[in-house]
């Protein structure tokens, strides 16, 4: 069990709005809190001994952190955190993993259902006024029955399969770890990264919940969209370095997939006129997957829970490996 001095002072920065703490206050009443915006986080830094920050780059910050022994980051990802040699700081970096899970579930599976139904074509034809549109018996399908290849198993993965399930779904998902033993819950089989693609053909739908680490970036290209099997459905939800996005484009042009929803592109903002805009079949739901109204309440859920574990110099969750990055 790690011995560590208790907290004494804790700044919080989640939002542009300071966020109300008064859950914390009450639990913690020993510890100082600090609730600020992102651009006073470098005025407040420097007597922090924690922090539980939402998106704001540390690259000014963490010179200022001279007593700074934990640093919690309200998403998933870490990448603009773990840079500007972050590993040789000595500060314990958890994550803000599963918060946002639910949530995002939701969204993928909305983006299976839409394409399922013929949604997009169908909403082109309310605009036009313009009835059916083409959608009907032989252009919709029924996700019952289907496959669903889960690459990254992370909380997003989990709580997508949990509910994929209901609908009769196969699902095989990809990890890095060891993949012996039984799979997690909902989840029909697990195979390493390494063997993504022995079984990628497989799959009627893929999605990808991906960090953004050296390993990752680019690794749906155009060699692996050719062993989709023909007409998949392919879904990003984690980072867009994870894609080659003119081979995605040339995939979709080239009917190969049978379409693609996508939470997160490369660059973003995607510029205006950039080809993907226009590819068929494609969906972009610019980095809203992370949307809910129960964000708040969870980041901080989970930061007090993470405290109480280092105030009795417990192991604390969501605790990030620098070197992997997530």
């Amino acid at each position: 069990m790690p011995t560590r001095q208790p907290l004494q002072r804790i700044l919080v920065a989640i939002g542009p709005e300071p966020a109300d703490i008064s859950s914390l206050t009450a639990r913690f009443p020993r510890i100082a809190f600090d609730v600020v915006g992102p651009d006073a986080v470098n005025d407040h830094i420097a007597g922090a001994d924690a922090a539980l920050i939402g998106w704001v780059s540390p690259s000014e910050t963490l010179d200022k952190a001279s007593g700074l022994k934990w640093i919690q980051t309200a998403g998933a990802g870490v990448e603009r955190v773990v840079g500007d040699g972050f590993a040789d700081r000595g500060i314990l970096l958890t994550n803000g993993s599963g918060v946002m899970a639910p949530n995002m579930a939701e969204h993928v599976i909305g983006l299976m259902l839409a394409f399922a139904r013929g949604f997009p074509d169908l909403m082109k034809g309310q605009q036009r006024q313009s009835w059916k549109n083409g959608v009907g018996m032989d252009t919709v399908f029924e996700l019952g029955g289907q496959t669903v290849l889960m690459v990254g198993l992370g909380d997003i993965a989990l709580a997508t399969a949990e509910r994929l399930q209901a609908f009769g779904m196969t699902v095989i998902g990809v990890r890095r770890s060891d993949v012996t033993g039984n799979p997690p819950a909902h989840v029909d089989r697990v195979v390493s990264i390494a063997d993504i693609d022995a079984v990628i053909g497989e799959a009627d739908h893929v999605i990808s919940s991906l960090p953004h680490t050296s390993e990752t970036r680019r690794l749906f290209d155009g060699a692996r969209f050719a062993r989709f099997k023909d007409g998949a459905y392919f879904y990003n939800l984690g980072r867009g370095t994870s894609v080659v996005q003119a081979d995605l484009i040339e995939a979709l042009e080239s009917g190969k997939l049978g379409g693609a929803g996508l939470d997160v592109t490369e660059p973003e903002p995607l510029p205006q006129g950039d080809p993907l805009w226009d590819a068929p079949n494609v969906l972009i739901t610019a980095h809203t997957a992370g949307a809910t109204p129960h964000f708040r309440e969870r980041v901080l859920a989970l930061f007090a829970d993470n405290i109480a574990r280092y105030q009795s110099g417990q192991d604390l969750v969501n605790v990030v490996d620098i070197d992997r990055g997530y």
